[in-house]
């Protein structure tokens, strides 16, 4: 892509996009204080702030990493208007994720380019309709469907739904560039496979998502990937 055609893309699509997302998003964190706000108004109950204060630090303290680690382990797939999307509706490892990713496979751009940030886009926003849709039909019907199942079979949902969407992920992409993969895949599995115990999640993540950037970047200038 030229450089005026860059210019233009960024004119007519980041720009704009950065404005809706980030006024979306203050409108998201104003409005989710509403129903705080109307207990308080309303009733007259609100927690003394000490006590709001060491819940926000104990919540900080367990997910802070993740705060800032995730908007980069993202972002090279959902692109930037897929990351306002996805941190805006939330689901983001088990449905947005998968749906950008499949979007870009079944139309086969590349990764990370303009082209690959708009089917993105697609893909999440047809991923917000059919998930608003599928909840509803869930919260008026799901307790009922659920108890059908045996509780082996609800147990194994439970634990193994997220894992095989990222399995599942993982290969798409290593049948992209299955070089890269051997890369990354080396990582998570000595981290939770061996240092589990002993390490925290954030830190797999982290490790999950830089080393295999770093590694790749170094085999890519060595002209080996």
């Amino acid at each position: 892509m030229t450089t005026e055609n860059q210019l233009d893309f960024n004119i007519i699509w980041r720009g704009p996009v950065s404005k809706i997302g980030i006024l979306t998003l203050i409108a998201a964190i104003v409005t989710s204080l509403f129903p705080s706000l109307y207990i308080y108004i309303a009733h007259g109950v609100f927690p003394p702030m000490e006590m709001a204060l060491q819940s926000f630090t104990m919540i900080a303290a367990a997910y802070v990493a993740f705060w800032l680690i995730e908007p980069f382990a993202y972002y090279p797939i959902l692109g930037l208007t897929g990351t306002y999307m996805a941190f805006l509706t939330g689901n983001i490892a088990n449905l947005r994720l998968p749906a950008s990713a499949s979007a870009q496979e079944a139309v086969g751009v590349e990764i990370g380019s303009n082209k690959a940030e708009v089917i993105s886009t697609l893909g999440i926003a047809g991923s917000v309709i059919t998930n608003t849709t599928i909840v509803t039909i869930a919260v008026l019907c799901g307790n009922a469907l659920i108890n059908f199942f045996p509780q082996p079979v609800v147990a194994a949902l439970s634990a193994y739904t997220i894992p095989a969407v990222f399995g599942a992920v993982f290969i798409q992409f290593a049948m992209n560039n299955y070089k890269v993969a051997i890369i990354a895949l080396p990582v998570p599995i000595i981290m939770l496979g061996v240092l589990k115990a002993a390490v925290p999640a954030w830190v797999t993540i982290a490790l999950a998502v830089f080393v295999p950037i770093i590694v790749s970047r170094f085999a890519y200038k060595a002209g080996k990937l």
